[in-house]
């Protein structure tokens, strides 16, 4: 089902809804830690599947293998480029004339 979005109630809702910087900050450090969790979590499934398929257990089949290290590697290289981008928002920021 699909509900309809209503202008009026998510401006009122935007504007009662303020959060303080702080409230913020722990809002990015969660999400970011949870993001981080989850790459850290799918590195170590590709590695242990690795090392079953190496030590020839044969519940492992190298298609599976292949793509929790293809999934492993886009979360990488996606966290690579998220730090990439908070790294250069952050030097112009400092860059600003106050």
């Amino acid at each position: 089902m699909i509900n309809p979005i209503n202008f009026s109630s998510s401006a009122e809702a935007v504007s009662s809804s303020k959060q303080t910087t702080a409230q913020a900050q722990s809002g990015f450090a969660g999400a970011l830690e949870n993001a981080l969790g989850t790459v850290n979590t799918s590195q170590q499934t590709a590695n242990q599947m690795v090392t079953e398929l190496a030590s020839g257990n044969s519940n492992v089949d190298l298609h599976n293998v292949m793509i929790a290290m293809q999934k492993a590697d886009v979360l990488l290289k996606t966290t690579v480029q998220v730090r990439d981008r908070v790294i250069e928002a952050y030097q112009e920021i400092m860059r600003m004339q106050v």
